[in-house]
């Protein structure tokens, strides 16, 4: 599959959600909001647009992306992120539902937005998948994540809570080595 067919999936998955905001929300605060701002900032309001779909959908044109490079590479197997507070999801959806590790990393890259490099540790499971994502995943995210599917499968991702136990035992581990 080339990246026309790519970006052109994401285009229209991002217009069918703008048709959908549209129809079903009053944007009244939010037009007024635009308008200000573009009026604040000198702009014009399509670049305004343009600025706002840059923020919300940062790897719907991911070869036209120029945000910094990482100098220090993130590891992908266990362990943390250096500098990154990580957080444990449960995903609904497993190796009995036959998806891959692609597949995940996929979606959550193209809903979320998230780097690839920034995703931890992924154990499918029979049943579901628990992930590991940075902290301070935005409620719209999250939301979005929720409602995503992989095939005619939903992930309805829940934030999953520390193992209190399993935390004290690792630091114990940690301590003994």
């Amino acid at each position: 599959m080339n990246a026309f067919s790519v970006e052109s999936r994401k285009e229209d998955k991002f217009k069918r959600r703008l048709q959908r905001i549209v129809v079903e929300e009053d944007l009244a605060m939010q037009r007024d909001l635009i308008q200000r701002a573009a009026a604040e900032l000198d702009i014009d309001l399509l670049t305004c647009a343009a600025a706002l779909v840059y923020l919300s959908q940062p790897n719907l044109y991911p070869a036209h992306k120029q945000q910094p490079k990482l100098l220090v590479s993130l590891p992908q197997s266990r362990g943390s992120h250096p500098g990154f507070k990580m957080v444990r999801y449960r995903l609904a959806v497993g190796s009995q539902h036959q998806v891959s590790r692609d597949d995940i990393q996929s979606v959550l890259v193209e809903e979320s937005g998230v780097d690839k490099k920034r995703i931890g540790r992924i154990d499918i499971r029979d049943t579901h998948t628990l992930v590991e994502l940075p902290d301070g995943m935005p409620a719209d995210i999250f939301q979005l994540l929720t409602e995503a599917a992989i095939g005619p499968h939903r992930l309805n991702i829940k934030r999953v809570k520390p193992n209190k136990f399993r935390q004290t035992a690792r630091i114990v581990q940690e301590e003994e080595s």
